[in-house]
C-alpha cells in the first residue's frame, strides 16, 4: 500500500558500488513491457538505488538532461514498486495555468465555462498508484502552493466542490533545470522542494555513460527496423566508432531519432556513419558546463572520464581502426584493446577494417529486444 502522498521521510542513501547491479521493469503507454539494463558503472548505481527507492513510499525527485531517460527511469520505479493503481503522467509546461488546477485537482460540472461534466483530476485517477509530474519547474508559483497543500494534507477538492477526497498516490517528479538554484533565486518553493525530493536521483546525461551506446544502438535499429518492416540490423565499424566518439547534446532521444533516419537512408542493408544525419558533428565537444564539473571530481574519476574521451576521439579519427589508433596513440595494439574494454568502448572482437561489423541484433525475428538500455 502506498502511504500518504507527501512523505517527507528521509531515503536510504544509494546503494555501494559493489551491489549486484539492479534492473528496473515497467510498462509503456501502448502496454509494451520494457527493462532498463546498462553497462555503465554511474547509471549502475542509479538503476540499484532506484530499486530500493521503488521499494519505499518516498516521494522521488529525477533530475537529468532533456532526453536522458527521466521518464523511463519513472515509470520503471512504478513498475517495480508493486503498487496496484496507474502510472499517470503530466507534463507540468503544457498546461495553461489557468487550468491548472482542474488538471489535477479535478472539477464540478459548471466550475467554468464550457465544462458540463464532472472532471475527476489526475490525482484521483492516480489513487494507490504512481502521479508522475514530468517539468515540474515549470509549475506556476500559484500553483506550488496549492499543490504543497494536498501533499500535506492527502486529499484533494475539486473545483467547485465543497467535498475533500483522500488519495493515495506515489508522486514522481522530474525536471532538467536545477531545481535548488530555482530555490536559492526565490523561484521554487523551498517547502515544496523539501517534500517531492525525499528521494533524490540524477540521471547522467549519455556523454558520461558511453558504454551503453553500442547496446542503444542495436536497440535503436532493431525498434527501426520493426517499423520500417527492414530486416537488417547490422551496424558498420565507422557507425559504431563515429556514435561512440559524438557527445549526443540531445542525449538517448536524440540517438534513438538518429538511428531511425540513418535506417530509413540504409533501405536494408548494414548503417553506415555516411547514414547519419549531416547536422550531428563529429567534432562538436561537450558543453562548457560539463567540461568545467570535471573540478568538482575527484582525481581518479576526472582521469576516467579524460581516458574515455581520448579514446572515443581516437576511435572517431581512425574509423575504428585499431591498429591505426595503437599507432597514432603510441601504444602497443594489445595494451589499446585492453583500455578499450576497460572503458566499455570494444563490445566485440576486433574486426579488420572494410568488413562488416559483428555487432548486430542476435536475433533478427524477436518482436522487441529483451532489454532497454538507458
Amino acid at each position: 500500500m502506498p502511504t500518504r502522498i507527501g512523505s517527507n521521510q528521509a531515503a536510504t542513501p544509494p546503494a555501494d558500488a559493489n551491489t549486484e547491479a539492479a534492473t528496473l521493469a515497467g510498462s509503456l503507454p501502448g502496454g509494451q513491457t520494457f527493462r532498463l539494463t546498462t553497462e555503465s558503472p554511474e547509471m549502475r548505481r542509479v538503476l540499484e538505488y532506484a530499486c530500493r527507492v521503488a521499494a519505499t513510499p518516498y516521494p522521488v525527485l529525477i533530475q537529468g538532461e532533456t532526453g536522458s531517460g527521466k521518464e523511463m527511469i519513472a515509470r520503471g520505479i512504478h513498475g517495480t514498486s508493486g503498487l496496484a493503481g496507474p502510472f499517470v503522467p503530466v507534463n507540468c509546461g503544457a498546461i495553461p495555468e489557468n487550468l491548472f488546477e482542474a488538471e489535477l485537482f479535478g472539477a464540478r460540472r459548471g466550475a467554468y465555462t464550457g465544462l458540463d461534466a464532472d472532471r475527476p483530476g489526475l490525482f484521483r485517477l492516480a489513487d494507490k498508484g504512481t502521479l508522475f509530474l514530468d517539468e515540474i519547474a515549470e509549475m506556476p508559483a500559484s500553483m506550488q502552493a496549492k499543490l504543497l497543500r494536498v501533499l500535506q494534507d492527502g486529499e484533494v477538492r475539486p473545483l467547485g466542490s465543497s467535498r475533500p477526497y483522500r488519495v493515495q498516490v506515489r508522486i514522481v517528479s522530474a525536471t532538467h533545470k536545477h531545481l535548488q538554484q530555482m530555490v536559492e533565486s526565490g523561484r521554487f518553493r523551498m517547502d515544496l522542494y523539501f517534500r517531492i525530493s525525499a528521494a533524490a536521483i540524477r540521471v547522467p546525461p549519455l556523454r558520461e555513460r558511453i558504454e551503453d551506446i553500442p547496446q542503444l544502438l542495436r536497440q535503436a535499429a532493431h525498434e527501426a527496423a520493426q517499423i520500417q518492416g527492414a530486416t537488417c540490423t547490422e551496424i558498420e565499424n565507422d557507425a559504431m566508432a563515429w556514435a561512440i566518439s559524438y557527445h549526443w547534446p540531445g542525449n538517448v532521444r536524440e540517438l534513438m531519432h538518429a538511428v531511425a533516419t540513418a535506417m530509413l537512408k540504409a533501405g536494408n542493408r548494414p548503417l553506415k556513419r555516411s547514414d547519419f544525419p549531416v547536422t550531428l558533428s563529429v567534432g562538436t565537444t561537450a558543453p562548457a558546463e560539463a567540461q568545467d564539473s570535471m573540478l568538482d571530481l575527484p582525481f581518479v574519476e576526472a582521469r576516467a572520464r579524460f581516458e574515455r574521451s581520448y579514446l572515443r576521439k581516437l576511435l572517431k579519427k581512425t574509423d575504428g581502426n585499431l591498429s591505426r589508433a595503437a599507432r597514432l596513440a603510441g601504444l602497443p595494439r594489445s595494451t589499446l584493446r585492453d583500455q578499450l574494454r576497460r572503458h566499455g568502448l570494444l563490445s566485440s572482437s576486433s574486426t579488420p577494417r572494410g568488413r562488416r561489423s559483428a555487432l548486430r541484433s542476435d536475433d533478427k525475428n524477436r518482436s522487441q529486444p529483451e532489454a532497454n538500455s538507458y
